[in-house]
């Protein structure tokens, strides 16, 4: 016979649990979308950084802003570089290359935009626009580390 806990109801944990598993569920669906060009969501990711940020960054400071290790975020630029969307530039220091978005880099953005806007609606449709803000300001008080 299998023994059972009694565990009892916790509406943090229940809230955890959901917030995991639609962000694992948007997450998949995100990467097949972006499967269509060749990319994942963490290389779009990398590209909406470089083009908030307006200047070229470091590999490390895109990994801090990405959450990501230093290695993940050379293979992520290695795809970029090669696809003609960002381009390492030297700096004073050898060690360190600085990442800047390139002309088709912004392109590619601009062209996708729209398809990654609509897949944000529609994933948010059941929302309406108040309830959006929201929870975009109640994700924001949740703060992990």
């Amino acid at each position: 016979m299998a023994v059972k806990v009694k565990i009892p109801r916790s509406d943090a944990e229940e809230a955890v649990v959901r917030l995991m598993r639609i962000g694992d569920r948007l997450w998949r669906a995100s990467d097949e979308r972006f499967a269509a060009f060749g990319l994942t969501d963490n290389h779009y990711n990398v590209l909406r950084i470089l083009n908030g940020a307006g200047e070229p960054l470091s590999q490390s400071e895109i990994g801090r802003r990405l959450l990501s290790s230093r290695a993940n975020v050379t293979k992520l630029i290695d795809l970029l570089e090669k696809r003609g969307y960002v381009k390492r530039l030297a700096c004073g220091d050898r060690r360190k290359k600085l990442v800047a978005l390139t002309d088709a880099g912004a392109k590619f953005l601009a062209d996708s935009l729209i398809e990654v806007q609509s897949f944000a609606e529609t994933v948010m449709r059941p929302l309406t626009r108040q309830e959006q803000r929201k929870l975009i300001e109640l994700l924001g008080k949740i703060r992990i580390g």
